[in-house]
C-alpha cells in the first residue's frame, strides 16, 4: 500500500461530514463518544465502509475489530481480527500505525483525502476517509471508529486527478 494524501480541517463530501456530525452528536456533553453509543442503525449509510479498531497500548498496536467489505474488496483482503503489527503493507507498518495513533493523539477525527495503491492490482484509486476517537469512559481512547470511501465512492467527489 503508498498513499498521497492531505489531512482536511473540514471535509466536502457530505456522506464524511454526517459522519462527523453524528459523532459530535454521541458525544453527549463527554470529550469522546463510546463505542456503546452507536448502534448498527446509526451507521447504516456507510455499511460496507465502516473501519472499528481497538487501540493497544495507547496506540502503540491497533487489531482490526471489523472491516467493512468494500474496504476489504478494495484492499483485496480481510484484515478483520489482525493486528497492525502483523499485517503486511507496501509500506512499513510503522507508518500505517503512526496514521491511526494520530487519531488517538488528537483525540478528534481526522480527515483525509488523496490516492492509494492497494492490492490486488496496484492501480491507484482515490479514496477520503474519516477516522474518530471513541472512549468507554468518555476520556481515554479505547478504539476508533472511521469511514473509508475508496475508488468510485470517493471519484465520483474528487475527479480523476484525486485532488480537487
Amino acid at each position: 500500500m503508498s498513499w498521497q494524501y492531505d489531512t482536511v480541517v473540514q471535509s466536502d463530501e457530505p456522506s464524511i461530514q454526517r459522519f462527523i456530525d453524528l459523532w459530535q452528536e454521541r458525544r453527549n456533553g463527554q470529550p469522546m463518544p463510546s463505542r456503546s453509543a452507536f448502534v448498527p442503525e446509526d451507521l447504516r449509510e456507510w455499511f460496507g465502509h465502516v473501519l472499528i479498531l481497538d487501540v493497544i497500548d495507547g496506540g502503540a498496536d491497533f487489531r482490526y475489530r471489523l472491516v467493512g467489505v468494500e474496504i476489504s474488496r478494495a484492499l483485496g483482503r480481510d484484515y478483520t481480527g489482525r493486528w497492525m503489527s502483523q499485517c503486511s503493507y507496501d509500506v512499513p507498518r510503522a507508518a500505517v500505525i503512526a496514521e491511526f495513533r494520530e487519531v488517538v493523539e488528537a483525540r478528534r477525527p481526522v480527515l483525509r483525502k488523496g490516492q492509494v495503491a492497494w492490492a490486488p492490482d496496484q492501480s491507484w484509486r482515490s479514496f477520503r476517509s474519516v477516522h474518530a476517537p471513541l472512549a468507554s469512559d468518555g476520556h481515554t481512547v479505547d478504539k476508533t471508529l472511521g469511514v473509508l470511501l475508496v475508488g468510485q465512492y470517493a471519484l465520483d467527489k474528487l475527479g480523476p486527478s484525486g485532488f480537487r
